[in-house]
């Protein structure tokens, strides 16, 4: 949160790819059931001063915009154009949701997915899984059942006794003098 407040556009990630025989309808909703299952894909952020906040609404506008661009000339530039303004249009962080889906038709059978995000909310891998779990959700199945909630993390996290961890780790830690490089120590 705090880096991207220094330098938004850096935070911004951006998937795109095309896809053949899709039903827009029915991928577009799979993506609001998505949003609708988990709770980080309808928070945003707010502060003030030094004090971050999490806000996680009940409900959020779709984050699916569809475009109808059969016949536009010079289609691809118009779509690198497209992705890229949508790419520096950036979030604001205070106004869920902090993910965008462009779906473009290009042709009578074939979209340009786009598929812009915060990084606060969803990484690389992060990303694959959600993206896997909306082909689920298209395809008519129930995705696999969630590992659990972050809000139950942060309240156990609220529960530990701080300076027992932080005994335990400097205990553990005591040896390292200077900043260790974790990929250097495990086997390739």
């Amino acid at each position: 949160l705090f880096h991207s407040l220094q330098v938004p556009e850096l935070y911004v990630t951006q998937i795109r790819v095309d896809v053949d025989g899709l039903d827009a309808g029915r991928f577009a909703r799979a993506w609001e059931a998505a949003v609708e299952a988990h709770a980080i894909l309808r928070t945003g952020f707010l502060w003030q001063g030094d004090t971050p906040l999490q806000l996680v609404r009940r409900r959020v506008p779709s984050p699916v915009e569809r475009l109808d661009w059969r016949g536009k000339p010079d289609l691809e530039q118009a779509l690198t154009e497209l992705a890229a303004s949508d790419r520096s249009r950036g979030f604001d962080l205070a106004a869920p949701p902090l993910l965008r889906v462009l779906l473009v038709r290009m042709a009578e059978d074939r979209h340009r997915l786009i598929l812009t995000s915060h990084h606060l909310l969803l990484d690389g891998w992060s990303t694959s899984r959600l993206i896997g779990e909306v082909l689920t959700r298209y395809h008519g199945a129930a995705p696999a059942v969630s590992a659990g909630r972050y809000r139950d993390y942060i309240a156990w996290l609220g529960q530990r006794d701080q300076a027992a961890d932080q005994s335990f780790w400097r205990d553990r830690l005591s040896g390292v003098e200077e900043p260790t490089l974790l990929a250097a120590a495990l086997p390739a």
